[in-house]
């Protein structure tokens, strides 16, 4: 028997499998797969056939399960695709709201559609990581993970229409590569660790001690999640303002801290808006929602109820009808600039130094695109000032 005759064989079994809703007897099977339709061959040698084919199918991924005999003692087998077909993929184009689980999702009708085929949701920052990946293992200069990693590429062009075209302009990143290196093996350590920091928010330089406690990668950018030894506080780090990383020298095969038993890093990671990310004082921001698009739906999500007795919820101005969220921002321009963009459907209205921000952005945007006359009408203020 030759390699190609098992190879025909074994695709003959997955397809057979495949084409039924049902789990089948190897009876059925022999109808479908003609190396097994032999009748010159006993019953029992077909059997052990199909069982060397079946365990080393399952030895390569394919996932054929053995079910227990029926009432008439028949043994049956069954191939289910969920089990057997890559997902297909799909971008969710906003990022998705924060209590939302990532997870396999069913696949809707359509062209090429198969039911029992899940689909796979990647947020925007998702598919840039994935790019990015694939970039630099093609560029370590290994040929075998170069081809594994254009294969990978292959599967994401394939599903995702244009994929290398569709990921959102990120800015560059521009991270100190020894810095980079130096952080994730003092992640990986435990190992406290110092580096020159440059903060936005004042404008300075400093040096800070952390406890790392791992490396996310939100909005196109890379943070360091850690606590801060002399602040007494977790914070987060862009890592492309540190410089001059050092890990602490003292027992450097000892970890020199304990991350706290209830911090995940990926439920950290998921929980976080790119207004939520800094060290500046936080502060709690009311938006009223008005619209009924599903954008605006969507950013509804990302907000806290508020409460029914809370007085915005009885102001007469007119301004807070519609659905009111509350948000946790550190960086107030970047929540402005995405209340922006829901096109006059969400407007801030508490606190007023906020709602103040808020329409001076609105006149700024305006006098950038004077000809443009929706954007004249969005910024209408209380009291009819323009």
């Amino acid at each position: 028997m030759s390699a190609s005759d098992k190879l025909l064989r074994w695709l003959d079994v997955i397809a057979s499998l495949l084409g039924r809703r049902y789990p089948v007897a190897l009876s059925d099977l022999r109808r479908d797969v003609p190396g097994y339709d032999d009748p010159t061959v006993q019953e029992n040698s077909i059997l052990r056939m199909f069982e060397r084919d079946k365990d080393e199918l399952r030895e390569l991924g394919v996932v054929i399960d053995t079910l227990p005999p029926d009432s008439e003692g028949v043994v049956k087998y069954q191939l289910r695709k969920h089990d057997f077909y890559l997902p297909f993929l799909s971008v969710c184009e906003t990022m998705l709201p924060a209590q939302t689980d990532v997870r396999q999702q069913p696949r809707t009708a359509g062209p090429g559609s198969s039911r029992g085929v899940a689909t796979l949701v990647l947020t925007p920052d998702a598919c840039h990581t994935l790019r990015r990946a694939a970039a630099r293992v093609a560029g370590l200069g290994h040929e075998e993970l170069a081809n594994d990693a254009t294969a990978a590429l292959r599967k994401l062009q394939f599903d995702i229409e244009d994929f290398a075209q569709s990921l959102p302009a990120a800015a560059v990143l521009q991270v100190d590569g020894t810095a980079f290196d130096t952080l994730t093996d003092a992640v990986a350590l435990r190992k406290r660790i110092h580096f020159t920091y440059h903060s936005m928010a004042r404008d300075e330089q400093a040096v800070r001690t952390v406890d790392p406690y791992g490396l996310i990668f939100l909005t196109g950018h890379w943070y360091l999640v850690a606590h801060d030894v002399e602040r007494e506080a977790l914070r987060q780090f862009r890592v492309s303002r540190i410089r001059d990383a050092a890990m602490s020298n003292n027992r450097k095969q000892h970890p020199d801290f304990d991350i706290p038993a209830g911090f995940n890093l990926s439920a950290y990671a998921a929980s976080r808006q790119a207004w939520e990310i800094g060290n500046g004082g936080e502060c709690h921001v009311l938006v009223v929602f008005t619209g009924a698009s599903g954008n605006g739906m969507q950013g509804q999500q990302l907000g806290d109820p508020v409460a029914p007795d809370h007085p915005a919820h009885g102001a007469h101005d007119g301004a807070h009808d519609g659905v009111l969220r509350a948000f946790r921002v550190r960086r107030r321009d970047v929540f402005l600039r995405w209340v922006l963009s829901f096109a006059g459907d969400a407007r801030p209205v508490s606190p007023p130094e906020v709602v103040e921000e808020w329409y001076a952005l609105l006149r700024d945007t305006r006098a950038a695109h004077a000809s443009i006359a929706p954007v004249a009408a969005l910024v209408d203020e209380p009291g009819g000032v323009q």
